[in-house]
């Protein structure tokens, strides 16, 4: 298998070599944008030696034979012939660095480990511009093989027909790509396609310094994008201009996009853990609840504040607010190698049982029967999930599955009361804490540390 891919492989080579080479690389490289990139980097950060380590590594785990075959995402359409725009599958980007359409295939380490990229044709090039072709699939992003996509199916035959094993994500997103490759794969025998995702997502979820890097960078754009919403907030200030501001600011600082729709929440809208309709005026006396973050270069932020619009908690408020807080800055602390999600959720869980306790919220219920039957009243979420390519990242790893250097995870714990009556001064305030936590050999690193959580601190930013 691999000795075939080979012999296609040098005639195209020859060919480049013969008829020299024109280089279209269909999305910034360093030759075109040096502002953004170093020599050698693929994306801004990240070079294409470690996007070529990680497909050895990736090779190094399939088994001898077998073959893995990586569509990228298919574009979305929002009607008609109207596209959304384009947002590169997390697994496809992380191996090759190519924010366009293409097919992957890395052959195992026993066969050689042949990287080959199928690529499409650029009959569309005045409407949507240039796209990768072969010469730059090679040259620019280091596959040793490269092929017009309108051959997939003839290649790709072969290389699937000899496998021990083909690793194909069969869920993967729709298009014309997927299809053709499905119809390959319904001729095989059964069992013979295997998952991928759980090799990928082990793979990425322990992220090298270069990724600690980005994820710090995006952090750091989503706080002082945050921190900026929290001095313009005043009474009367409209939900969707804090969001506009948000967007606004961190593509100043180079995101290309939001890693997830903004929850910009006043009111008892904060009790509401995802809403996003930004629709309103927040009101004199409430508190805003923001959850918003940004993508840059591929890698996700996710960060949450609450604060006074007034300046000024309200006694309920701030009493609500220091027991999140206390429960987010020993969730933090427990972000260290062994301890698991699920443990460091549990811990927020006793934590936060504690203070509703103490603060009387469900009347004389003590803090174990809150843990035991009430909490999820107040507090129905994970205290947070894996963080990296894609906001909620890594998915099939387990929660029970111990920290490690290199990990990064949310801690976002968070009280929500009902806005009824028999709350009290209590009803319908809602308080999230949340921050991107990089687990390191000693103390964990706060990457969004650039906006603040202690309560004067947020009085002091927001005050007029």
């Amino acid at each position: 298998m691999a000795s075939n891919a080979g012999v296609l492989g040098r005639a195209v080579h020859r060919a480049w070599q013969n008829a020299g080479r024109r280089i279209v690389a269909g999305q910034p490289i360093p030759e075109t944008h040096p502002e953004l990139f170093a020599e050698g980097e693929l994306l801004p950060g990240v070079s294409g030696n470690e996007f070529a380590d990680r497909r050895r590594r990736l090779s190094e785990l399939l088994s001898p034979g077998s073959v893995a075959v990586i569509p990228a995402a298919p574009v979305q359409f929002m009607a008609g012939a109207i596209p959304y725009p384009y947002r590169q599958d997390a697994d496809f980007l992380y191996l090759t660095g190519i924010q366009q359409q293409a097919v992957a295939v890395i052959e195992s380490a026993a066969s050689g480990g042949v990287y080959t990229l199928f690529v499409p044709q650029s009959e569309k090039a005045q409407w949507d511009g240039a796209r990768m072709n072969c010469d730059a699939a090679v040259d620019v992003f280091g596959a040793d093989d490269a092929y017009p996509m309108t051959e997939l199916a003839r290649r790709l035959h072969p290389i699937v027909n000899n496998a021990s094993a083909v690793l194909y994500e069969a869920s993967s997103g729709g298009g014309v790509v997927h299809r053709e490759v499905r119809q390959l794969y319904a001729a095989m025998e059964a069992g013979q396609v295997k998952a991928l995702r759980a090799t990928l997502h082990q793979m990425r979820w322990r992220k090298s310094l270069t990724e600690v890097n980005m994820m710090r960078a995006s952090a750091s754009a989503s706080a002082g994008a945050m921190l900026r919403c929290m001095q313009q907030s005043r009474p009367g200030v409209h939900e969707q201009q804090l969001a506009a501001s948000f967007e606004y600011d961190c593509k100043v600082a180079g995101a290309q996009r939001m890693a997830y729709p903004l929850v910009v929440a006043g009111g008892v809208d904060a009790c509401t853990i995802h809403y996003t309709r930004n629709d309103k005026r927040v009101e004199d006396g409430s508190v805003l609840l923001m959850d918003a973050g940004c993508e840059l270069h591929g890698y996700a932020s996710d960060v949450t504040r609450t604060w006074p619009v007034t300046g000024r908690f309200s006694s309920a408020q701030r009493d609500l607010y220091e027991v999140v807080l206390d429960t987010h800055r020993q969730c933090i602390e427990a972000c260290r190698p062994g301890a698991t999600l699920r443990s460091i959720h549990q811990l927020s869980v006793t934590l936060l049982s504690q203070g509703l306790a103490q603060l009387r919220i469900f009347g004389n219920m003590s803090g174990s029967h809150i843990m035991s039957n009430t909490y999820r009243t107040a507090y129905p979420h994970s205290v947070g999930h894996w963080l990296g390519m894609d906001t909620h990242d890594t998915s099939s790893v387990s929660h029970d599955t111990p920290l490690e250097p290199g990990v990064v995870l949310t801690v976002e714990p968070g009280l929500y009361i009902p806005d009824e009556e028999r709350y009290g001064r209590f009803a319908g305030v809602g308080v999230r804490i949340e921050d991107d936590v990089a687990v390191t050999a000693g103390a964990p690193e706060v990457l969004s540390a650039g906006v603040p959580v202690a309560a004067e601190d947020v009085e002091r930013v927001v005050r007029p």
